[in-house]
């Protein structure tokens, strides 16, 4: 999709995967050759019982070889890279054969996925970006710092969800976003109704979107990274409630 950079507004921040790669691919250049180049060596000295030689460069051989394993799993190197940039007006993506813009109004849903490493790994993030031409994109920690740059565009994709839904909800309609429909009365999920006076807090925490209800009834959650627009929801819902109390 060709876009025009005008409509998009000013330049804020870029986000060059392009980087990312190049020190990874560095490293792997780096690295294997060097494991590889210790095993004859190895080989050699062990076979010729040179063991204060043999011994120190099989292990160096293997724990290069162990960091070309644990780099290519971490960063997954790819030949070619995206550069997305946010502007006052939208976002851009070019690399991989495209070029797209979009204005903050065309996006319509975003889903955020954070999944931990064990033994207190870093955290991989994801977003998933629906645009209203019914186009998918896909941040992933290909990119530099992709977690700045999906709140950054959650947030003004919540802002613009929230207001519609709320004059939807305020016109006396029922909203959908996920799997719960709030309205003027409460909010459902699966059959199963909490009216907003049994509603105690809604917040999404340890991957869970939950809508905690008072005692004596039963909380609604999901699962929040199965879930669009989570944090538009918890809003919504914080929103309308207040205007219910207010009432």
């Amino acid at each position: 999709m060709a876009y025009s950079r005008d409509r998009l507004g000013e330049p804020v921040r870029t986000f060059d995967g392009r980087a990312g790669d190049r020190r990874t691919w560095a490293w792997l250049l780096l690295l294997g050759p060097v494991s590889l180049a210790l095993i004859p060596a190895a080989v050699l000295y062990l076979h010729d019982g040179v063991w204060w030689a043999g011994v120190p460069a099989l292990l160096l051989s293997m724990g290069c070889a162990g960091a070309v394993g644990w780099i290519v799993g971490r960063d997954r190197p790819r030949v070619r890279n995206r550069v997305v940039r946010l502007h006052t007006g939208g976002i851009s993506i070019t690399g991989r054969g495209v070029e797209a813009g979009y204005t903050w109004d065309e996006l319509v849903s975003v889903t955020v996925s954070g999944v931990r490493g064990g033994h207190g790994g870093h955290t991989r993030w994801s977003f998933t970006i629906v645009v209203d031409d019914g186009s998918v994109m896909r941040l992933g920690d290909e990119l530099p710092d992709v977690r700045a740059l999906g709140v950054a565009v959650a947030k003004e994709v919540t802002s613009r969800m929230v207001a519609r839904h709320l004059a939807a909800v305020k016109a006396g309609e029922a909203v959908a976003v996920g799997p719960f429909t709030v309205d003027l009365d409460g909010v459902e999920k699966d059959g199963e109704r909490l009216p907003w006076r049994a509603v105690d807090d809604v917040a999404i925490h340890n991957g869970l979107v939950t809508v905690h209800a008072c005692a004596g009834r039963t909380d609604l959650m999901t699962v929040s990274a199965q879930m669009p627009d989570a944090l538009a929801f918890t809003a919504l819902c914080h929103q309308v409630r207040d205007l219910t109390e207010d009432s």
